[in-house]
């Protein structure tokens, strides 16, 4: 066995290993002692599994989901959820999307320190979803490994530096200041929010109503919502079919219990696929961030979303619910027009949703806040459509990526794919 056989088949063919080996050089790099360098080492190969245990338990639920919704109202339900997808991708593309990300964040800071992008992305596990999405469109264009690289690496990179710049402008609008930029792959969708909330809006932000501060605590945590919603979204998608169907389809269980039981399996995978992807970035995030302070001065750091919510959390909270009715008036269109549907993502929307929210809000008001949101939802709904196509290698899996972003890069890399003539797709 040669030199590239080993890396081939030994570091780059199983990706968890690769992740605990680049953890454990960024630890090394920063001086870290052995106990730090062992826990930090296993901890990032054990988030990664638990990533891809959470999503076989996730996807399960939402292959049944779609089959209820295509028996009952015959057409084929598609939920954008970028663990869920992320996640298969990886089943198939694990040793690629980690090159891909090692090549990506090397260029990343490169760009950072070079250029006057100075934003460090620091949201690491939408960096996995990029690189995911990326793998699995260049892979279905046949590109030899070395382009796939590249190209993977190279749009990454892009992505991570210009994504934050895109946004910046109502981000600094809606928390008054420039200590930090969003660091989340719905920068488009961030900024048509705060566009949309600067035309209709109005400058003059009246409170929101005492009311709605009492239903704020509820919507706090994400996981009774995903757990409340998904029930929902069972429950009425079982409403279309026969009792007597939907009975034979989960083994003679009560509709009811079928319904519960698959929204709380759904969000336990969501659980497990979170508490993996912290504990996988919680070690090696650390590293670049401290080798990106040393190399890169005056850097902006590019946080997850949620940072904004303190900003204005009932902004957040009706920045979600309008969000979510944005993308089930985006759902409906697709089925008059009879199309492939897209069900609306309870996760997307109550993260996406939310911070477009307070940005919105910020940025225009009730007025502002309402239409933005509802536009925004319909947005993020109806740009999946158009990516499905290109990610023809992963088969029909019945799930996509959600947030604008991973459709802006994916339709522009194929655009430049087809034009310089590259790969067979």
């Amino acid at each position: 066995m040669n030199w590239s056989q080993i890396i081939n088949k030994g570091l780059l063919g199983e990706p968890a290993f690769l992740l605990g080996v680049i953890a454990l050089i960024g630890l090394l790099l920063q001086k870290a002692s052995p106990q730090k360098l062992l826990s930090g080492t296993i901890k990032t190969m054990l988030g990664y599994i638990l990533l891809q245990i959470g999503a076989s338990a996730a996807g399960s639920s939402l292959s049944n989901l779609s089959i209820i919704v295509q028996r009952g109202l015959q057409m084929i339900g598609i939920m954008p959820h970028n663990e869920t997808i992320a996640g298969l991708a990886q089943i198939n593309y694990g040793r690629e999307i980690a090159v891909i990300m090692l090549i990506g964040m090397a260029l990343h800071l490169a760009i950072a320190r070079w250029t006057p992008f100075k934003y460090v992305f620091l949201t690491g596990h939408h960096m996995l979803f990029m690189a995911s999405m990326l793998a699995a469109l260049l892979d279905s264009a046949h590109l030899p490994a070395w382009q796939l690289y590249g190209w993977g690496g190279l749009f990454l990179a892009l992505a991570m530096s210009f994504g934050p710049a895109v946004s910046q402008r109502y981000v600094r609008q809606a928390t008054g200041g420039s200590e930090f930029a969003i660091g989340h792959f719905n920068s488009v969708g961030y900024a048509l929010s705060g566009l949309i909330a600067q035309v209709v809006g109005t400058k003059e932000k009246k409170p929101m109503p005492e009311g709605l501060k009492r239903i704020y605590p509820f919507f706090q945590d994400h996981m009774v919502v995903i757990a409340v919603f998904t029930l929902l979204l069972f429950s009425l998608s079982s409403l279309f079919v026969p009792a007597e169907a939907l009975s034979e389809m989960f083994s003679g269980r009560h509709p009811v219990v079928v319904s519960a039981i698959q929204a709380i399996w759904f969000t336990a995978g969501v659980f497990i696929i979170l508490s993996g992807v912290r504990m996988m970035l919680a070690e090696i995030i650390p590293a670049f961030n401290g080798i990106a302070e040393k190399i890169v001065p005056g850097a902006i750091p590019a946080l997850d979303c949620p940072v904004l919510f303190t900003y204005a959390p009932i902004a957040a909270a009706l920045g979600f619910l309008l969000s979510f009715i944005g993308g089930l008036a985006a759902m409906g269109t697709l089925m008059a027009f009879q199309y492939t549907v897209i069900i609306p993502g309870v996760i997307p929307h109550f993260f996406s949703g939310g911070a477009s929210g307070v940005i919105a809000y910020q940025v225009g008001g009730r007025r502002g806040l309402i239409v933005a949101a509802l536009c925004h939802g319909f947005v993020i709904t109806m740009l999946p459509v158009f990516l499905l196509p290109l990610l023809s290698s992963l088969g029909f899996v019945r799930a996509t990526f959600a947030d604008t972003d991973f459709a802006v890069v994916g339709l522009i890399l194929n655009g430049l794919l087809r034009l310089f003539g590259l790969g067979g797709g």
